[in-house]
């Protein structure tokens, strides 16, 4: 064994060994012993005082945000409140309010974009399935009663069976699909085991009527008589809301689609 030699030795004895090494008491230094400061109480104070203001503007934001909500809420069910009443649809519209903020829209009574939609749109014989509108430059008065619309554009749906049901006899139980083999807009029109062969065409004859013109007619189909043997038959476009007048169609594989802009209008008559 390692004697010391700083240790005196004691008679009959080894020298006395030193104190067992022992690890010192973080805690007790980091607490009590000399040196250790705690923080500083206006520090943790700030800290508080931090947490607290960024828990209050984190609150507005939620707040400002539900405002904004339910403003745009109210002024989409306005509108189209107006825009059912304007063009005595029997259902409301679908109506839609872009971009974020919207109160500074409202600030500014501006609106940058209103998307517009109607389903089963009916006048007399016809029925538009589908209306899909874009308005911009949209300009509202604080009631959002009173709206103008400095353009819109837009697009509706006829389906070829609500072509066909606007149509007089044999035609209303006719089977019209998209034909482009009879020329622009072409149709064809099926009576049913292959009693007839009829094509023709779609046009636009004036911002209110589409005229289904028959230019071939083949089969039995001239037993019928001047049903089948007229060569046009007209159908009334329904009103279009926010007025919107049609400038243009063309046939699809869905059925008519219409297209439609108005510019300069007003929700306020």
């Amino acid at each position: 064994m390692t004697e010391y030699p700083n240790q005196p030795r004691q008679q009959g004895r080894w020298p006395a060994q030193p104190p067992e090494y022992s690890a010192p008491d973080n805690r007790a230094s980091s607490r009590g012993a000399p040196g250790y400061a705690p923080p500083p109480v206006g520090r943790r104070r700030g800290h508080r005082a931090r947490n607290v203001l960024i828990a209050v503007l984190v609150l507005i934001v939620i707040l400002l945000v539900a405002a904004d909500r339910i403003a745009v809420a109210y002024a989409q069910n306005a509108i189209a409140t107006k825009i059912q009443q304007q063009a005595q649809l029997s259902t409301k519209p679908s109506v839609t309010i872009e971009g974020f903020p919207f109160l500074t829209q409202v600030a500014a009574r501006d609106l940058r974009q209103v998307d517009i939609s109607a389903s089963n749109v009916r006048e007399e014989s016809l029925t538009i399935s589908q209306i899909n509108a874009t308005a911009t430059g949209v300009h509202v008065n604080s009631s959002f009663n009173q709206v103008t619309v400095d353009e819109i554009n837009g697009n509706a749906l006829i389906t070829f069976a609500n072509i066909a049901s606007a149509l007089p006899a044999p035609l209303s139980t006719a089977t019209i699909t998209a034909d482009p083999s009879a020329g622009p807009n072409g149709v064809n029109v099926d009576l049913g085991s292959g009693f007839a062969t009829i094509t023709g065409q779609v046009t636009l004859t004036s911002p209110t009527k589409v005229d289904l013109h028959i230019d071939k007619v083949g089969g039995l189909a001239g037993l019928l008589g001047g049903q089948i043997n007229q060569t046009d038959y007209p159908i009334s476009i329904p009103a279009l809301p926010v007025g919107l007048t049609v400038d243009k169609v063309s046939v699809t594989s869905q059925g008519v689609v219409l297209y439609a802009a108005a510019h300069d209008t007003s929700l306020s008559q």
